[in-house]
């Protein structure tokens, strides 16, 4: 067999590249294998530095950083950035703990004010669903909110003490709306009491309209605009028929009787301390009045008056030492309509703002007469004549 065919050269060729890489190349590979272990640890240490500083400077714009990364060729290039990440995640955690002292804190790595007046908008919008209010703007803020934490540390300071005014102003808002709808229902829903106690005296189909017309507005109440016209609206209500009840200037006369009716009458009503006057059914004079202590209440029922004088002189028909004994007293404009002595009358010793409501409970309550100030008695007196019907009840 023959030692000098293809088959020969082959094996030759291969054991001369097995005699070269047993050569001088082992050196070689050993500075390759050591340059990738000094370049795999500079990467250890350069990734950790970039996390030290996305924790420190937060933000979302990392692809620079990742892009230097991906390029740097060596060991030497890796620890230039682990020099230069480094300085910069402290000069970041400066600027995080100056942020966290103007936040008060940290609350899940955000500063704690704002993670804190986030949450209360969050709690106000859901009392405004509650209430049945706009819940604006808590998506404006909800909105700014998520855009901050996305912040890098250096812009959440720039921005911090804006957004913790907003967020609190957007609190206090909505909370404002929700408060401004239940006080708004709370008026409405005194409105019925109102009208039942004013409806003694008698309330304008034009007040019962407006009444009406508040209550449904109170309802329907959601922005605002329309919150402060609600209230109004029920306030306006509610003085007016607090104005009746309590007989104010201001307040208008009752209606007209029903079925109308002749002549002079003269209702007297104990549970709202008033007097109307009406002429051939309707009224021409309404006035607070203070009528009889619970001990000695003004008479009940329909009486006439009978006797009419500008001067009387009161004597007590009580004995010094009674708990219910006067002194001698002179009235003005008195009117009788009962033969026990009950009189309308003046009394200059009580305070015009003690008249009317509960009144016939306080310390100027009568003997069982009708006190009424001076100014309406005045016209009383000259419009009433003997004979009127007086008709004394609740």
């Amino acid at each position: 067999m023959g030692g000098t065919g293809p088959r020969w050269v082959a094996i030759a060729a291969v054991l001369l590249a097995l005699a070269s890489a047993c050569g001088p190349a082992p050196v070689a590979s050993d500075r390759a294998a050591a340059a990738r272990v000094a370049r795999d640890g500079a990467s250890r240490d350069a990734w950790q530095a970039l996390t030290r500083l996305e924790g420190a400077r937060g933000g979302s714009d990392w692809a620079p950083y990742l892009a230097q990364f991906a390029a740097a060729p060596d060991a030497a290039a890796f620890g230039h950035l682990t020099l230069l990440w480094t300085q910069e995640a402290a000069a970041a955690e400066l600027a995080r703990g100056f942020l966290d002292q103007q936040a008060g804190g940290e609350q899940d790595g955000q500063p704690k004010d704002v993670v804190g007046l986030s949450g209360a908008v969050d709690q106000a919008a859901a009392r405004a669903g509650a209430a049945g209010v706009v819940p604006d703007p808590v998506a404006q803020m909800q909105a700014r909110f998520l855009t901050y934490l996305g912040l890098e540390v250096d812009a959440q300071i720039e921005q911090h003490d804006s957004l913790v005014g907003d967020l609190r102003a957007a609190a206090d808002l909505i909370n404002g709306r929700a408060d401004a709808k239940a006080h708004v229902l709370d008026l409405a829903a005194g409105l019925d009491d109102l009208m039942a106690a004013a409806q003694t005296v008698g309330v304008p189909d034009t007040l019962v309209q407006q009444v009406a017309d508040a209550k449904t507005a109170a309802a329907a109440a959601r922005t605002d605009d329309e919150l402060h016209f609600a209230t109004d609206k029920a306030q306006s209500a509610t003085d007016a028929l607090n104005g009746i009840i309590n007989r104010t200037q201001s307040a208008p006369l009752p209606p007209c009787l029903p079925g109308g009716g002749a002549g002079q009458y003269i209702w007297i009503h104990l549970a709202t301390q008033q007097l109307v006057a009406y002429q051939s059914g309707c009224p021409v004079l309404a006035m607070p009045v203070t009528t009889g202590r619970p001990a000695l209440p003004t008479d009940r029922g329909t009486f006439r008056i009978f006797y009419k004088t500008p001067w009387y002189h009161m004597i007590s028909p009580w004995p010094e030492g009674s708990p219910f004994h006067y002194p001698p007293t002179w009235v003005q404009y008195a009117m009788e309509f009962v033969g026990d002595g009950t009189f309308i009358h003046n009394a200059d010793w009580q305070p015009d703002d003690s008249y009317g409501p509960g009144s016939e409970y306080g310390p100027y309550a009568s003997h069982g007469c009708v006190h009424v100030q001076d100014g309406q008695l005045v016209k009383l007196y000259a419009w009433a004549q003997l004979g009127a019907t007086v008709q004394v009840g609740d």
